[in-house]
């Protein structure tokens, strides 16, 4: 088949990836070109072209006139940036009309406000909650749109939908170096951002009396250095934001992978791959990281109470967490998360949708 992707408009797909969506983006990406599939990858300038058989940066915003960038009802840049982005990709596409379907992995509202006027079926990840753009997108789609969600969890805020949406679970490559030797210190990754919660695994290290490493972009600067840059020293380390092989390199030398978001994980993408690498997980059990945080690969932890009673839970579970088998947890982990299985669920949703439509060229 050939397949046109969408890529966010926010961060260019490649290494080191900005989140999880990115991630998934490229490991989608690869797989279906392991799989011989043609793919034609609409992302922003700076993505990795080996991702892909056929890169379409995302066309840039335009300087605006003197005149323009007075209107005191401009909107934020980012907003006309992606308005740019996607209306470009969405014209491309409907200039050439030369793939069988399209898969919009953006949150943006516009390609699926003019899915109904492309002659192929257009299937989108919800890869977050709802918010009021994508519910327009949603309400404006065309009877040829599908829907992914990427846990149960978050499927059902998606509420305006016009029919179920199909649940595939992320993946993770297995990278073959099966589990890591494991080490004293625990690990958090991530977007350094308050919801990420990294202030919470900082005293669960703490408390636990051992070293953390935190690993990951510095996304809200001044959250950082109000909330996280005082705590660090000898026992609370940043690392940085570390490529693919470097952050798995970590994640495999620590005893326990801490999972602490504040808000519900649409997903929870470094819990599936510290399982992966054979490391544990301490979990919140929030949004998707119960439909697949096993005992098999750690141990969840409810969210209720306050900080304090959160994080003395956090801490208790921690050396439940090490004492299990590494083999173990990868084993699990290679069963139930392994991106072969996501990327052969992806190609069941494509080929389902067009042999409804009769579009296959």
């Amino acid at each position: 088949m050939r397949i046109a992707m969408l890529a966010t408009s926010r961060n260019p797909i490649v290494e080191p990836y900005a989140g999880g969506q990115e991630s998934h983006t490229a490991m989608l990406a690869r797989g279906l070109r392991r799989l011989g599939h043609h793919v034609r990858l609409y992302a922003r300038a700076g993505t990795d072209p080996e991702l892909c058989d056929e890169l379409v940066p995302y066309v840039d915003l335009p300087a605006l006139s003197e005149v323009a960038a007075m209107d005191h009802q401009l909107p934020e840049p980012d907003f006309l940036r992606d308005h740019a982005a996607f209306t470009g990709a969405v014209a491309d596409l409907l200039t050439r009309g030369d793939v069988d379907v399209v898969h919009n992995q953006s949150l943006h509202f516009l390609p699926l406000a003019f899915s109904a006027a492309l002659t192929v079926p257009v299937v989108t990840t919800l890869h977050t909650p709802p918010f009021p753009w994508m519910e327009v997108g949603v309400a404006l789609a065309g009877p040829g749109s599908s829907y992914v969600c990427v846990s149960r969890a978050n499927a059902g805020l998606w509420t305006s939908l016009p029919k179920a949406p199909r649940i595939i679970h992320n993946g993770v490559d297995d990278d073959g170096r099966g589990p890591g030797p494991g080490g004293r210190s625990l690990v958090w990754t991530g977007r350094l951002t308050p919801e990420k919660g990294a202030d919470l695994a900082i005293r669960t290290a703490r408390r636990a009396g051992l070293p953390l490493r935190l690993a990951g972009p510095v996304s809200d600067p001044a959250w950082f250095d109000d909330v996280v840059a005082p705590e660090l020293g000898r026992d609370v380390e940043h690392v940085g934001h570390l490529s693919h092989a470097e952050l798995a390199d970590l994640v495999r030398e620590s005893a326990v992978t801490l999972v602490t978001p504040r808000w519900d994980e649409p997903f929870g993408l470094v819990a599936a791959e510290s399982a992966m690498w054979g490391t544990p997980v301490v979990a919140l059990d929030r949004g998707g990281l119960g439909e697949f945080v096993t005992p098999d690969i750690g141990v969840l932890v409810g969210p209720e109470g306050d900080d304090e009673a959160v994080v003395g839970a956090l801490a208790d579970a921690v050396p439940v967490a090490a004492a299990l088998p590494r083999a173990q947890v990868h084993a699990a982990a290679r069963a139930a998360l392994g991106s072969d299985r996501m990327v052969e669920d992806y190609v069941g949703v494509y080929r389902d949708l067009v042999i409804r439509q009769g579009a296959l060229t």
